[in-house]
């Protein structure tokens, strides 16, 4: 299967978004903080012209390091047909590449959902802390990944 990774207009992520991150909330709330700021960064995987993926880059400090420049990865999703077929992986490497050429960031870092902590570990991330709770999301885990070593 062939995937193409490419940046998008936010306005493109928020069905996906909305199906697959915040299913039977109000559309509003997949709005992120800084969707609209100049700097953020949103992807699309597509496949045969069908987004199948998406993720986004926001120039956010992380509360564990507010003394260093970082890029929180949010709203990684991708379609139950498409999982676990390196999409989100694609997606990733994309996105650090991009993030090193255009926000220069000491360190990337997220919040996961615990079912997706396979997925960070294996593209680099390390934990940082312990799980917690997001309401009515669910319990996470935050990753982060420093980008010079």
């Amino acid at each position: 299967m062939k995937i193409k990774i490419e940046e998008i207009e936010v306005q493109k992520i928020y069905p996906l978004r909305h199906s697959l991150l915040r299913k039977g909330k109000p559309l509003s709330s997949c709005l992120l903080d800084g969707d609209t700021d100049l700097e953020t960064i949103h992807l699309g995987a597509f496949a045969s012209e069908k987004l199948i993926g998406i993720a986004s880059a926001f120039l956010n400090p992380c509360p564990q390091f507010l003394d260093k420049k970082g890029v929180q990865l949010r709203a990684i999703a991708v379609l139950p047909n498409y999982q676990r077929k390196g999409v989100a992986s694609k997606l990733i490497v994309y996105a650090l590449d991009q993030i090193k050429k255009q926000l220069n960031p000491e360190f990337v870092w997220l919040n996961g959902r615990v079912d997706a902590n396979p997925l960070y570990i294996s593209n680099g991330f390390q934990t940082l802390g312990d799980t917690f709770e997001i309401n009515t999301i669910g319990l996470h885990q935050r990753f982060y990944k420093n980008l010079f070593l």
